[in-house]
């Protein structure tokens, strides 16, 4: 009887979802954002194409959210102050609280009350960014490419011989995951187990029908996680050691210093952030080159292009799609009234695609001169740990192509994964010789 209720609700969804795509069909002259179709799945660039030339900000009805598609509106968006990251500020922030009391997640709803960086505006922001960005200096990033190298290495190694693998769970899951735990200091024989935490944590982040299963592997994952870094932080208190933690809790600035729970949101959305984006930026990577097998084969002879043709994959198939910013106050922008709290989708991956920003831009060239995206974020917001994602791609790519003078994909058609916040893959079988 459970079952029959529960697939009976699901229709009522499923019907009253497509109403809404009907209806926004109907509003804004054939356009809707459907975020379940195969057609959007396969290529979200089409629909966010003609999103931006209806309607540079368009309120979705699927989402009910407006969503930001043109370059110039998206970097104002993230670098203004009058848009802001803090959701607890708004109307959405009790509907938060709710969910977390009803569900018992007291411990995610404690860091929702004291969020990461990535969740505050300034001056907290500024605070806690100017205290972490001491694990992030240029010094440090590039001392680590001789670790990072090893890493790649043995992730291959073990591949070494086979006709095929997986370059997502053989490479690019892998390889964040280790850097990151390793910079963080984690000992080694925890890293199967952060690994499979983090990759728990995330099938509950931006996906697209994901089932309370998930949602609740999801939120046991983040406690657990959060949980690990408190007994971590604290056992080394009284000694820090020279790693990315020890910098956290000996970080201080004008004799200010992280807090506690500041030190776990940062150490949770360094994990989250520094892992989705570089597995995804290396399967993208890979998948647009055999699209256009002319500059894989041109970079796999120069592997002084890979830099730039790294720029042009951020920007041509970026990792992160959509992030969110709010109304500060009642406004007007762009000719229209907003009221304060109204929630923006920034589309990052529309904004790269905008031909305003750049000539021609649903062609891929890795020769691209100027390349502008902002797949990293911009303004205050962005990412801290971009560089980390560049040298591990980079590592990554020429790794990969001294090593296998050919690769084929296994599945001319991969399956995209399911989700509106990042684009990638699950998997991506490649054949070796």
């Amino acid at each position: 009887m459970k079952s029959f209720f529960s697939k009976f609700k699901n229709l009522l969804l499923i019907g009253a979802y497509k109403t809404l795509v009907i209806f926004e069909k109907l509003t804004n002259k054939g356009i809707a954002l459907d975020f379940i179709s195969k057609d959007y799945i396969d290529n979200p660039y089409k629909t966010y194409n003609s999103m931006r030339s209806h309607k540079p900000i368009l309120f979705s009805q699927t989402t009910r959210l407006h969503w930001v598609t043109k370059m110039e509106f998206a970097q104002e968006m993230l670098r203004d102050k009058r848009f802001s990251v803090d959701d607890r500020k708004y109307p959405i922030a009790e509907k938060r609280r709710k969910e977390f009391k009803k569900a018992g997640r007291e411990i995610m709803l404690e860091q929702f009350e004291n969020p990461s960086m990535l969740k505050l505006d300034p001056p907290d922001h500024s605070r806690i960014r100017k205290l972490v960005q001491y694990g992030f200096t240029n010094r440090y990033i590039t001392s680590l490419e001789p670790e990072i190298k090893k890493i790649v290495e043995d992730c291959l190694d073990k591949v070494h011989n086979q006709d095929s693998f997986d370059l997502i769970e053989d490479l690019a899951k892998p390889l964040p995951a280790i850097v990151i735990a390793k910079m963080m200091g984690l000992p080694n024989e925890d890293l199967d187990q952060f690994q499979a935490w983090s990759e728990d944590l995330l099938v509950g982040v931006g996906g697209i029908g994901t089932s309370k299963e998930d949602i609740k592997k999801s939120g046991d994952a983040y406690e657990a996680l959060i949980r690990y870094f408190e007994e971590i932080i604290l056992s080394r208190k009284n000694s820090p050691g020279d790693d990315f933690i020890g910098k956290l809790i000996q970080a201080e600035e004008s004799g200010d210093k992280l807090n506690i729970k500041e030190m776990y949101g940062t150490c949770l959305l360094l994990l989250i952030a520094g892992h989705e984006t570089t597995t995804r930026l290396i399967g993208n990577g890979i998948f647009t080159l055999f699209n256009h097998l002319d500059q894989m084969n041109q970079l796999q002879n120069h592997f002084e292009l890979i830099p730039n043709a790294i720029e042009e994959m951020l920007r041509y198939e970026p990792p992160v799609h959509a992030t969110v910013r709010f109304a500060e106050n009642e406004m007007i922008y762009d000719g229209k009234t907003y009221k304060r709290g109204t929630p923006f989708a920034v589309s990052i991956a529309g904004a790269n695609r905008d031909p305003e920003a750049n000539e021609n831009p649903n062609e891929f060239d890795i020769t691209r001169e100027d390349i502008k995206h902002i797949s990293f974020g911009y303004g205050p917001h962005m990412c801290i740990g971009a560089s980390l994602a560049r040298i591990e791609s980079k590592i990554a790519f020429e790794c990969l192509f001294e090593r296998f003078k050919n690769l084929e994909l296994e599945e001319k058609n991969p399956v995209w994964g399911r989700n509106l916040i990042f684009r990638g893959f699950d998997n991506l079988k490649l054949k070796a010789s």
